[in-house]
């Protein structure tokens, strides 16, 4: 019955929100408690819930602090040991930070037309993007004495804000730990998968489940054909791949298609939630300690570990409701790699004595969160007004937009 008053009319909505049942129709909003309501449908599971209701900030925070993690380890501390290395990356951060863009791009072009979806995530990623750029550079030139050629000038230029981040001439080498920002080359893929998401979404609700496994099937053995070409190919254009959204599609796809499927997909995560942990722990202790999974190995990320990473987030993620009125996320990730070069540059990047080192991790940490309230404070929000107020509808500001 509520399926089908749901189809005749979209403005019909009903979903369960603890242990009461809302149901709106056009302006009406009735609240039943959940009893009364199994007592009219006979405790058949029709209604729908309120995805809003999530932790997903809190893996967003957990990825980045991962991914902060990961570059204190690789730049601080000299030969951390493999027990280290293992712990730190056990869970990889930027592949949960794709997971949630997967989730966000299929959330909102379900609402919105693909125009409006691509200005809002341009609007809010690029500025921010660019002024972290504009920062870095200013920085580079206050701590590296080495300048360089008009032409090496114009291809940083270029190279830079043109998400070709990979590349560092030869002049930049000797700053900081050797490239200028290690982390931007994942703000040009998110930027190429906001081109082609509103292709995937759709193909993804033209099709059936069936032949999204196929697609991503399909796209997962591609990453790991890209993959084995790691030194049979230039290493220029093994760079330039490894900057592309193709190796990465399998499990962006897969997000998406969890996603649009999420009333059947999601409440089998959850109650099989602690058996896809147990499996994802077994799989990164043989991935660690044996060759076989290795076969199955993307470009950067083993393909079984990140979907499986997925499942989990599907499956923990939308038990509560833990979420944070701000989000920092953005700019604490863009600039934590400006300040641990800082340190590099100044020689004060060794772990040791302990206590020293972990106030330098502090000081690192605390400097990365006031640029990220100052970007969000006078770069994120004002451009995602602007561009609210010229593109988008009442309401549909692009920094308001979050799953």
């Amino acid at each position: 019955m509520f399926q089908d008053m749901a189809a005749e009319d979209p403005t019909w909505g009903l979903y369960c929100r603890g242990q009461e049942l809302h149901y709106s129709y056009g302006e009406t909003l009735e609240v039943f408690k959940k009893p009364h309501f199994d007592r009219h449908i006979g405790r058949r599971k029709t209604y729908m819930r309120n995805y809003d209701d999530n932790a997903l900030d809190l893996f967003r925070i957990m990825a980045t602090i991962q991914v902060f993690m990961g570059h204190i380890i690789t730049h601080f501390i000299p030969a951390p040991g493999d027990s280290v290395w293992e712990f730190v990356y056990a869970i990889r951060g930027v592949p949960i930070l794709f997971v949630l863009c997967g989730f966000l791009a299929s959330k909102s072009l379900e609402n919105r037309t693909p125009k409006k979806w691509l200005i809002g995530r341009i609007a809010r990623m690029l500025p921010a993007f660019w002024a972290c750029i504009i920062v870095n550079t200013a920085v580079i030139a206050v701590f590296y004495p080495v300048r360089p050629s008009l032409k090496e000038t114009v291809v940083y230029i270029v190279t830079q804000f043109s998400g070709l981040n990979f590349y560092t001439g030869s002049w930049l080498r000797g700053y900081g730990v050797g490239t200028p920002n290690g982390v931007l080359w994942t703000i040009a893929v998110q930027i190429q998968f906001f081109i082609i998401a509103p292709f995937i979404h759709r193909f993804l609700t033209r099709k059936g489940g069936y032949k999204g496994l196929q697609c991503v099937a399909g796209l997962t053995l591609v990453s790991v054909a890209c993959n084995h070409l790691d030194g049979r190919i230039p290493e220029i254009l093994w760079k330039l791949l490894g900057v592309t959204v193709i190796p990465y599609l399998y499990f962006l796809v897969f997000d998406m298609m969890l996603w649009y499927h999420r009333d059947q997909i999601i409440p089998r995560a959850e109650r099989y939630r602690w058996l896809l942990l147990a499996v994802y722990v077994m799989w990164k202790l043989a991935e660690n300690n044996l060759n076989f999974p290795h076969v199955l190995d993307g470009v950067l990320y083993n393909t079984v570990a990140t979907l499986l990473m997925a499942l989990l987030v599907s499956g923990f993620g939308f038990r509560r409701r833990i979420r944070f009125s701000a989000d920092y996320t953005y700019g604490f990730y863009l600039y934590h790699m400006v300040f641990i070069n800082i340190m590099v540059q100044l020689g004060l990047h060794s772990f040791l004595p302990p206590l020293m080192g972990a106030l330098r991790i502090v000081i690192i940490a605390a400097a990365a969160l006031v640029a990220a309230w100052l970007s969000n404070r006078f770069i994120e929000i004002p451009a995602a007004r602007f561009v609210g107020r010229k593109f988008m509808d009442a309401g549909q500001a692009p920094a308001a937009e979050k799953l």
